[in-house]
């Protein structure tokens, strides 16, 4: 009598499996969605600008809003004199989105450009209040879209 084996998978290896294939589902939707740009590589991207950041000092940051090839997501303003927290001195641009307070980390790295002269921290924090649930808008790139660039760094 020739039986034939029937393959039980057990409520146990099941559930591992499944575990498993939402985990590596979930880790290659996440990379897609990171890598959407056409940028493979982010980091190497900002650092390739920043070395080239002499073709940028000196103009409105439209021109390099403009030659990005990759889409600002996130912007948080910085004012970094302790005697005038009225004047905005650099901005940090994101490439990601953050869902929630948890994902906050994975706006690095990303672009901080410093103005000069200063920026007007009062409207910027406005805008930033008013996009936080929304990020990079029409509303933002306009308003900094004709500052003046006096250096760019990538932040990590």
């Amino acid at each position: 009598m020739n039986k034939k084996r029937i393959a039980v998978i057990q409520p146990k290896k099941m559930n591992k499996r499944l575990f498993l294939l939402f985990f590596f589902f979930s880790a290659f939707i996440k990379n897609a969605d990171a890598q959407a740009s056409g940028v493979p590589d982010t980091l190497s991207y900002l650092q390739s600008i920043v070395a080239n950041k002499s073709k940028y000092i000196g103009k409105p940051f439209s021109v390099v809003l403009n030659s990005l090839q990759i889409q600002i997501k996130y912007f948080s303003p910085r004012e970094n004199i302790h005697y005038d927290k009225y004047k905005e001195t650099s901005t940090l641009f994101s490439f990601y989105f953050p869902k929630n307070s948890e994902e906050i980390y994975l706006i690095y790295p990303g672009l901080e450009i410093y103005w000069k002269p200063y920026l007007n921290a009062v409207q910027s924090e406005l805008l930033y209040s008013q996009c936080q649930s929304v990020g990079w808008t029409p509303a933002v790139a306009a308003f900094y879209e004709n500052a003046l660039i006096s250096d760019i760094r990538v932040v990590e």
